[in-house]
């Protein structure tokens, strides 16, 4: 867990809520601020969405709780049935992702000594006030999450795969001049691996978010298809990289014009790739990666015509199976140049209609993920 937004979000909730709590003179606060704790979320819509579904997993909870005290009493054995009750009916209405809270609350209800000391009137004002404060953490939480440190997904997606994509680069052009190891090649790609992983969840949370006003929805829905497509690019750029470093020797046995073939292409492809990086920002204008494309080639023939050319004089059967992995290579350059292509083309497209609907927000940061 990194220190980010997220943690100091979940500090000022945590205050604001005993705050609340201790203005009201509401007790025990404690159990509003495990409630804020939990009710936490990454976006705006799904508090949103997690404020409801708490609201009617703790109401399933609390009447439950009620129930069961005023039939049966208060001991250890009712409330584990109880649990066991409230768990079930959530599972039935689709609502275990609130389980946590509505367990809490359960507890928190049924943690009261009724019987000769305690009245049901009194019990019943007892257990209000524990269903209150669980709801004011929950409200609380929402309530920051609306108001405090606002998620900038399209800035950190931007930087994230603009840092990966390097990292990335980096490690093929090492690979292709035949000057690393790959056991530290290996251990890179791993945690490439997770980067590119933690990328793609937070798109899934930029994708949730929901515009209020519908004059903007087209153009929130053309920004997350843009950011789909770039995240795309970035994990087809790290597929081929991990295919160069599991056939790296076979690649290092090629003729020298066939190596400087593919070196030249993936060169092509990395600056390509750059390119589609700086229209983003608007550094540069859409139409100068197809100007770049268009340009001239260093070989008359396409690079598979080439291999092609080359697998044709083999003899031996090891020299073909050598071949054959060097056309994994080939085949993850081509997809990966097809998803540089369609990044490309939607970019143009996203900055040269509807421009005053169209517009991404990067700022400047330079923290990874």
């Amino acid at each position: 867990m990194r220190f980010g937004a997220r943690v100091l979000k979940t500090g000022i909730a945590v205050v604001l809520t005993f705050l609340i709590t201790n203005q009201i003179g509401l007790t025990p606060a404690l159990i509003a601020g495990i409630a804020a704790v939990n009710a936490l979320q990454p976006n705006v819509y799904r508090s949103l969405e997690t404020t409801w579904n708490q609201f009617r997993g703790n109401t399933i909870g609390a009447i439950s709780a009620i129930v069961m005290v005023l039939l049966f009493g208060s001991n250890i054995l009712i409330i584990g049935l109880t649990v066991i009750l409230v768990l079930a009916m959530l599972l039935f209405f689709k609502l275990q992702s609130v389980s946590t809270l509505a367990v809490i609350t359960v507890v928190a209800i049924m943690d009261v000594p009724f019987g000769a000391d305690l009245e049901t009137s009194d019990f019943l004002i007892v257990a209000g006030t524990r269903f209150s404060l669980v709801m004011i953490g929950v409200l609380v939480s929402l309530l920051v999450n609306l108001v405090f440190i606002p998620p900038r997904y399209e800035t950190k997606m931007y930087h994230n795969c603009f840092n990966i994509a390097n990292d990335i680069f980096k490690w093929m052009r090492l690979e292709l001049n035949a000057v690393t190891e790959s056991q530290n090649v290996k251990k890179d790609l791993e945690q490439l691996q997770k980067r590119v992983t933690k990328l793609e969840t937070m798109y899934s949370w930029y994708k949730e978010e929901r515009n209020l006003f519908k004059k903007q929805r087209f153009g929130d829905h053309r920004r997350k298809v843009l950011f789909k497509h770039m995240i795309a690019s970035t994990r087809q750029a790290y597929n081929l990289l991990k295919r160069i470093n599991r056939y790296e020797n076979d690649y290092k046995h090629l003729p020298d014009d066939l190596k400087y073939h593919i070196r030249i292409e993936m060169d092509e492809m990395m600056a390509y790739h750059e390119q589609v990086f700086m229209k983003f920002t608007e550094k540069i204008k859409p139409e100068t990666s197809e100007l770049y494309v268009e340009g001239s080639h260093y070989f008359e023939e396409s690079l598979m015509t080439h291999f092609l050319k080359e697998y044709s004089r083999l003899t031996e059967e090891d020299d073909k199976l050598q071949y054959e992995n060097i056309l994994e290579i080939i085949t993850s350059m081509h997809e990966y140049s097809r998803a540089i292509d369609r990044v490309d083309r939607l970019t143009n497209s996203f900055f040269s209609y509807h421009i005053d609907k169209n517009k991404i927000d990067i700022q400047d940061e330079t923290l990874d993920i």
